[in-house]
């Protein structure tokens, strides 16, 4: 769903997901954790031994962006990986449930479709806090993310093939070959071996590579950052570019000046350069 009105076209986004109530039961297992600090929200994949993802956990996942969109003073999420083996070894192979039939790996893909649209659409930005294993749909997980942070220690791995199977959440075969083009894609997909994260980050693919033990607090300061930004501004140039990945020049042209008269008529765009006039930091709405 956008944040913001843009010209309609066929074949949008879906719209975000209704799963929070069953997403909410899940969260009670701890699959999910949740925090909120310094208008900072961490959500942290919690599923030992290598937090991999099955149905309930992308349920949790889901309830817990929809509950960091309605924490009034956030301006920011980290999204990481509990313990120190993996951000997310990808999707938990040891659930029947959710590959046992083809009509139960149709739901799975589904909501791993829906995960992926969930967090780049969220409304507050989201920011990947990687380490460790970061293999198949965690590397789906953490790429989609708005900013890319990686531990020094990650290992990446997208080999679907070799496992029988295709990407299928809306990374491997739609968004990847777009962030790393048409070569890079196919060499990550094809040879499906593990990458490190200067590799990633030579890429395109993180945004920086931090020490293992600096990783959450880096991860803070981005979000600290971020969070002395016009939130409305942070959301019209999050959509302006998510919607890039979707239309073409003249569409684009459309929605770039549908999102500026938005902004450009906002209070944020007058206390912008008032603050930076009087030397103070500005003061903005939500």
């Amino acid at each position: 769903m956008s944040a913001f009105p843009v010209p309609s076209r066929a074949g949008m986004l879906p719209a975000r997901s209704e799963t929070c109530i069953a997403a909410e039961k899940d969260m009670s297992g701890q699959s999910v954790q949740y925090e909120v600090s310094d208008r900072i929200v961490t959500i942290t994949i919690d599923n030992p031994p290598v937090n991999a993802v099955s149905s309930p956990v992308l349920k949790a996942l889901n309830a817990a962006f929809d509950r960091a969109e309605q924490e009034a003073q956030a301006r920011c999420i980290i999204f990481t990986g509990a313990g120190e083996r993996a951000f997310c070894a990808g999707g938990d192979l040891r659930a029947e449930s959710d590959f046992g039939t083809p009509e139960s790996s149709r739901a799975f893909r589904q909501l791993g479709r829906q995960t992926l649209n969930r967090i780049e659409h969220c409304k507050l930005p989201v920011i990947s806090a990687l380490h460790g294993y970061c293999i198949g749909g965690g590397t789906a997980l953490g790429w989609v993310c708005d900013i890319r942070l990686a531990a020094d220690n990650t290992v990446f791995r997208a080999a679907d093939a070799y496992l029988g199977m295709l990407p299928s959440w809306g990374m491997g075969l739609t968004r990847l070959p777009r962030f790393v083009g048409r070569n890079r894609a196919l060499d990550i997909l094809l040879l499906g071996e593990n990458f490190d994260a200067q590799t990633a980050f030579d890429m395109g693919l993180v945004t920086k590579v931090v020490p293992r033990a600096d990783l959450m607090q880096e991860a803070r300061r981005m979000a600290a950052r971020i969070a002395t930004a016009s939130p409305t501004a942070i959301r019209a140039t999050r959509e302006a570019v998510a919607e890039n990945l979707r239309r073409g020049w003249d569409d684009m042209v459309q929605v770039e000046e549908t999102l500026c008269e938005m902004m450009f008529a906002h209070p944020d765009a007058i206390e912008g350069p008032r603050a930076f006039s009087e030397k103070r930091e500005a003061r903005y709405g939500s």
